[in-house]
């Protein structure tokens, strides 16, 4: 699996393109937000002949949806989140406003649902879907036990994308639209501390981590 990772929009939102040897690819979060940064994908992804198949959202904040309707309109492609953060692409005028951020380009209703314990594959590429609510009610992350590359100079690491439920040192907010503070504290615990210490966590903003490191903070 290779990993290309870009950093996106106002908010600086980690978007990952995952793919096979064969160019198939899952795109996490693709959140670009202007034109540069939409040509900085749609590059990549044609310089490196890859196939988009699936379209993973870790959850529906503004900040983490404003490329899927240009992935859409390029790739044909709906996003999938969980269900539960469905509301949140209702409220995107408002989440806008909130941070004095305008914008037309509105991200479109989902492809479908996922759920914990879904498996996302392609061809080499194996995401558990693990559900951990509190920063948003539908909060996910994907789990990959067997990444068949170097992930962060360590050869066949376990990784996960986080989204915003764990960062290096830090946890997502809970002050938010449907936020619960107790269970995202209790969700780290009990699905994501519990991976392998080794697990590279790549999450929604800032550096990559490991579960080793992050279980020092609890």
């Amino acid at each position: 699996m290779q990993v290309k990772q870009f950093v996106f929009n106002p908010f600086g939102v980690n978007a990952y393109v995952l793919s096979n040897d064969t160019g198939d690819s899952i795109l996490i979060d693709p959140s670009a937000s202007n034109e540069r940064e939409r040509s900085a994908l749609a590059t990549y992804i044609q310089g490196a002949g890859l196939k988009v198949c699936r379209v993973l959202n870790t959850h529906l904040h503004l900040d983490h949806v404003l490329g899927n309707a240009f992935v859409e309109r390029t790739y044909g492609v709906k996003a999938e989140a969980h269900e539960a953060d469905a509301f949140l692409l209702d409220l995107q005028r408002e989440q806008g406003a909130m941070f004095g951020l305008p914008f037309d380009d509105l991200a479109p209703g989902l492809g479908g649902f996922l759920s914990d314990g879904d498996i996302v594959e392609v061809p080499g590429i194996k995401l558990r879907v693990l559900h951990v609510a509190g920063h948003s009610p539908g909060g996910l992350a994907f789990y990959c036990e067997n990444t068949g590359s170097e992930v962060n100079d360590e050869e066949n690491a376990p990784a996960l994308f986080s989204g915003d439920i764990l960062f290096a040192g830090s946890i997502g907010r809970s002050d938010l639209f449907g936020g619960d503070g107790n269970a995202l504290v209790n969700g780290i615990k009990s699905k994501i501390l519990t991976l392998p210490g080794n697990t590279v966590v790549l999450p929604g903003h800032g550096p990559l981590t490991t579960v080793a490191d992050e279980k020092l903070w609890f």
